[in-house]
């Protein structure tokens, strides 16, 4: 019985060692064929990058004179106490937390307080009508459907000052159509930067058509998506047109765990992002996800040209801290929490 047991550990103890054995040879032999790969696949892609490089040299559009841009961003903005406002924000949908988001009154409260960036949300009804509008306002209503989806009779009677927690504080207001904004750009010395986030063929004929007819879009209008194609295809009409790029937080979300926190696939998607792409379709701005920002970030993007932009800041700290030690435009829900309004300067 004793030498029995013996024997039966020894087996184990042999069967385990075997395993372990086949183990690490699958492991060798899974490594030595990554390795071939590697061997054969990376100067293969090495000349592919190459050869992208050299063929972005001939497709690649002319970005707007640092000047031009500079007079979109700069609209000579000051504080309450008329001293000058340095990095004032963009304020997101006309100030989302203090009005009703892309509504006329958040964009004459916006001017009020002489803030002059203006980030609006542009969508297209079914029928082909172009609208201020974002798909939040719309699931607060419990309205289901996609913007694409619904005809623009349905906003005739919508009121989007309606379902906003501050809504009670304003009139009833219907939905912002493109043309009426355009008229009321004539009027005012607003900077609007129209981000397109779901753009189609149709949206996009629109915003061509409407950039190559209206002298006032190009001016005062920075064109804003996270689509390159969309974006190059509307500079290629319109060369002169300020353009914006704008990177989504979850475009890494789709990707593995293992993926995702991967510093090196970051970073090559960014390098990409910067060198490849930002100049082929000519960007002078860039929107990006403040947790995936940093001083490094900001100063990579700067060297290609294109002007960072940290989207959604809302804590006065943090706002100061893009202020006054990065200096650097951020997008913010509210004009309320503004560092210069909140913290008064010491009279001597």
């Amino acid at each position: 019985m004793y030498f029995a047991t013996i024997f039966k550990v020894c087996k184990m103890l042999y069967q385990l060692f075997w395993f372990l054995a086949a183990c690490c040879t699958f492991i060798v032999n899974t490594l030595w064929l990554c390795c071939n790969f590697a061997s054969v696949g990376i100067p293969w892609l090495m000349l592919l990058l190459f050869l992208v490089c050299i063929g972005s040299k001939f497709v690649k559009l002319k970005s707007p004179t640092d000047d031009v841009v500079l007079s979109m961003l700069s609209k000579h903005e000051k504080g309450r106490d008329g001293s000058e406002a340095l990095y004032w924000p963009i304020v997101n949908r006309g100030g989302a937390f203090d009005a009703p988001e892309n509504s006329l009154a958040a964009i004459n409260q916006c001017v009020a307080q002489r803030c002059q960036k203006i980030l609006l949300d542009l969508g297209i009804t079914s029928d082909g009508k172009a609208i201020i509008l974002h798909r939040s306002t719309l699931e607060k209503a419990n309205v289901n459907e996609p913007m694409q989806k619904l005809n623009f009779s349905f906003f005739d009677s919508f009121n989007i000052s309606e379902h906003h927690p501050l809504g009670q504080l304003f009139q009833p207001e219907k939905v912002l159509t493109f043309e009426r904004l355009l008229k009321l750009l004539e009027s005012t010395e607003v900077t609007v930067f129209l981000l397109a986030s779901q753009i189609n063929s149709s949206l996009l004929e629109i915003v061509r058509e409407t950039a190559s007819k209206s002298p006032i879009f190009a001016k005062r209008i920075v064109f804003c998506s996270s689509s390159p194609s969309a974006i190059y295809q509307l500079r290629q009409h319109c060369p002169e047109l300020v353009c914006g790029l704008w990177m989504e937080r979850s475009c890494f979300t789709i990707l593995p765990r293992y993926l995702n926190t991967s510093t090196i696939l970051l970073s090559i998607v960014g390098a990409i992002y910067r060198n490849i792409i930002a100049p082929v379709i000519g960007v002078s701005l860039v929107f990006i996800h403040k947790d995936e920002f940093n001083a490094q970030i900001s100063t990579l993007w700067k060297n290609v040209g294109v002007r960072p932009i940290v989207y959604t800041i809302n804590s006065p700290n943090e706002k100061r801290y893009f202020q006054q030690v990065t200096k650097t435009l951020y997008l913010t829900d509210s004009l309320r929490s503004e560092p210069q309004l909140i913290f008064k300067p010491k009279r001597k």
